[in-house]
């Protein structure tokens, strides 16, 4: 079966058209207007990628654009759409959703209802669904939730010390998110440590343009560090992650900020952005604070501080770690923040190899030979567990 992935962003869109029997991407593009121009890449069967700047942006126009270069742009990746059956999207905030169904018009009405939880990325996953629909009318579309995999977190791990009317009633509880990359980490790291996933503790730090970190025991999510909204939790590139609620009280009851400006404030102009001043990339944080700025420098010790507090809390829910597993953006490609993480984890048993950290690329053990748990860089593919997950729905119609 060929299947299409997609996976909307804020302001892009990542599509992927894969062979469900090899588990091979058959084709892929990439549209990213959060610039000035929209960037658009594709790549065929070849793997011959073409990347250009074009006029347009948006999720409906890089939909229609993706399905036209996998019917007619040569060597063609899909000659008949009647070979398409299904397309995956992903979703980021389920709700109640604890898997992966097929999107009948019930379902669209109850993630509509969701959208207000996940501002920045549930817009966008139903932008895509509508345009992908009128693109590819008589396709199954599945809705794959990154909430889903936190299914498994126990009372103690998902309730809040709220009234319990608000649980019962409102669904004030804590999700989890980033679900797809976690689980697909979790597989991978067993397979890395050729050691059963059942046996197997793990504390797996998905740090990107989003960040969570994920206790994992025997292959499935025990806590979490996100919440109730993906705005919980560690410090992100322009989210604060977890805050004393009293300040948000205090700021709207003292400083007359309305409830809108402090959503706009805690998702798009803090964490790294707003500690640094200088920019929401790890990339000029690192290169400014080497430079001497004082901000950007107090950015990076508070986001690094924050991931080991997370790490050292997650060990101790699973009562020890057999591994620690550095994944997305991030934790995939700055040793430098790697490093300043795993400073002073050596009471866990994780000793990291600082020349395989410095020089190491996705998937590797970069702990120290004698360390007692080990540290792993894994390349999170998403899109494998997407497509592992649109298969299940198929498989059980």
């Amino acid at each position: 079966m060929n299947i299409l992935l997609l996976n909307a962003g804020s302001s892009s869109l990542k599509a992927t058209l894969m062979d469900s029997k090899e588990g091979k991407p058959l084709a892929t593009g990439l549209a990213d207007w959060a610039g000035t121009v929209t960037r658009y890449r594709y790549a065929g069967p070849d793997g011959a990628e073409r990347s250009e700047d074009v006029p347009w942006k948006g999720h409906a126009a890089a939909v229609e654009r993706f399905v036209h270069d996998l019917t007619r742009a040569e060597p063609v990746a899909l000659p008949d759409l009647a070979r398409l059956a299904a397309v995956g999207h992903r979703v980021v905030h389920g709700g109640q959703f604890t898997s992966s169904v097929q999107i009948t018009p019930d379902v669209r009405s109850r993630l509509s209802a969701l959208v207000d939880l996940a501002p920045l990325h549930n817009p966008p996953s139903l932008e895509t669904l509508v345009a992908a629909e009128k693109v590819l009318p008589g396709v199954p579309h599945i809705a794959v939730f990154d909430t889903a995999f936190h299914a498994t977190l126990p009372p103690q791990a998902y309730t809040y010390a709220v009234p319990e009317s608000w649980t019962r009633d409102w669904g004030i509880r804590r999700y989890g998110f980033h679900g797809l990359s976690h689980a697909y980490c979790a597989r991978r790291a067993a397979e890395m440590l050729g050691r059963p996933a059942d046996d197997l503790r793990l504390v797996i730090c998905h740090l990107g343009h989003g960040c969570s970190a994920a206790a994992v025991r025997g292959g499935k999510s025990v806590d979490t560090t996100m919440g109730f909204t993906p705005l919980d939790g560690l410090v992100m590139a322009t989210r604060s992650g977890s805050i004393d609620p009293g300040a948000v009280l205090h700021v709207q009851k003292r400083h007359g900020l309305t409830a809108e400006q402090v959503e706009t404030a805690l998702n798009r102009q803090s964490g790294l952005l707003g500690l640094s001043g200088v920019s929401a990339d790890m990339r000029q944080v690192l290169s400014a604070a080497g430079a001497g700025n004082d901000r950007a420098r107090l950015a990076l010790e508070v986001y690094t501080h924050r991931v080991r507090q997370a790490i050292g809390a997650l060990a101790a829910t699973l009562g020890g770690i057999d591994a620690l597993v550095f994944t997305a953006g991030v934790g995939e490609h700055s040793g430098e923040v790697r490093k300043r993480i795993c400073a002073g984890l050596e009471f866990l048993g994780l000793d990291l190899d600082a020349d395989t950290n410095a020089t190491s690329r996705t998937d590797a053990d970069i702990a120290a030979r004698g360390s007692r748990g080990r540290i792993l860089i894994i390349a999170t593919r998403e899109d494998v567990t997407m497509l592992r997950e649109v298969v299940q729905v198929l498989g059980a119609k």
